[in-house]
C-alpha cells in the first residue's frame, strides 16, 4: 500500500498521486471539508444489519490501518475521492459567501500556507484554498501537508484577503469575491440613502402644502 513516503520524485499534479495512498484521519476529514468528528461519525454504521430504507454512504478507513487504538486511523485517496464526488455540496467558501459580509468576515476556512521561516513570522503567506476541490495542485499539497512541507491556517475570507500569498493570481482570484461583496454592499447603501433623501423631500414637501 502507498505510504506518503513513497511519493518522493513525483510531479506536483493530482492525477500523479496513486487512489492507494494514505492519509490520517484528520487530513482526510480537511480532503472532504468536514469536521474529524463527522469523518468519526461516519466510520460507524448507520443501520442495524438487514434492516430496510436507505442510509448515507459509509466511509471506511484502510483494513488494519491501525493496529492500536494509539495509531492512527489512515483512509486511502481513492476512496476519499469517490466519497466526495458521490456526495457533491457547495464547498465551504461558496457557503461563506452566501451569507454576504457576515459569511465573508466571520466565517473560518482552511487555507494552505507556507511554513514560515523566523524571519517571516507574523506573516502569513497563503498558497491557496483546502476547500478549493477545483485547484489541480490540491491533492499534491495535501501531500506537502502530511509531510510538513506546508501548513494550513484557519482564517476568514477576509483575513485571507488581507494576507499575503505566494501567487498574484491566486489572491486576486479571492480579493476579487470580496471586492465585488463590498460594491454590492456599497451599492445598497448609497441607495438606501438616496431613498431615504427622497422621502424626507416628499414629507418637507407635504409639510409645507
Amino acid at each position: 500500500m502507498a505510504q506518503l513516503d513513497d511519493f518522493k520524485g513525483l510531479e506536483a499534479n493530482a492525477a500523479a498521486l496513486p487512489g492507494s495512498a494514505t492519509l490520517p484521519a484528520e487530513l482526510a476529514a480537511l480532503y472532504l471539508c468536514i469536521t474529524p468528528a463527522q469523518l468519526a461519525e461516519l466510520r460507524k454504521s448507520k443501520r442495524p444489519e438487514g434492516r430496510a430504507g436507505h442510509s448515507p454512504s459509509v466511509i471506511r478507513p484502510v483494513e488494519g490501518g491501525a493496529a492500536g487504538p494509539k495509531d492512527p486511523v489512515l483512509y486511502n485517496l481513492g476512496a476519499l475521492r469517490d466519497f466526495a464526488k458521490a456526495h457533491a455540496a457547495p464547498s465551504a467558501f461558496d457557503t461563506a459567501a452566501s451569507a454576504g459580509m457576515l459569511g465573508w468576515v466571520s466565517a473560518k476556512l482552511p487555507f494552505f500556507a507556507e511554513l514560515e521561516p523566523r524571519i517571516k513570522r507574523g506573516k502569513r503567506v497563503i498558497i491557496g484554498g483546502a476547500w478549493d476541490r477545483t485547484d489541480p495542485l490540491r491533492e499534491a499539497r495535501f501531500v506537502d501537508l502530511a509531510k510538513g512541507r506546508i501548513r494550513f491556517a484557519s482564517l476568514t475570507c477576509s483575513e485571507a484577503a488581507a494576507s499575503l500569498w505566494a501567487d498574484v493570481a491566486s489572491h486576486s482570484a479571492l480579493a476579487e469575491k470580496g471586492l465585488a461583496l463590498l460594491r454590492s454592499e456599497t451599492q445598497a447603501i448609497e441607495a438606501s440613502l438616496a431613498a431615504t433623501a427622497q422621502l424626507a423631500a416628499t414629507s418637507n414637501s407635504n409639510a409645507t402644502t
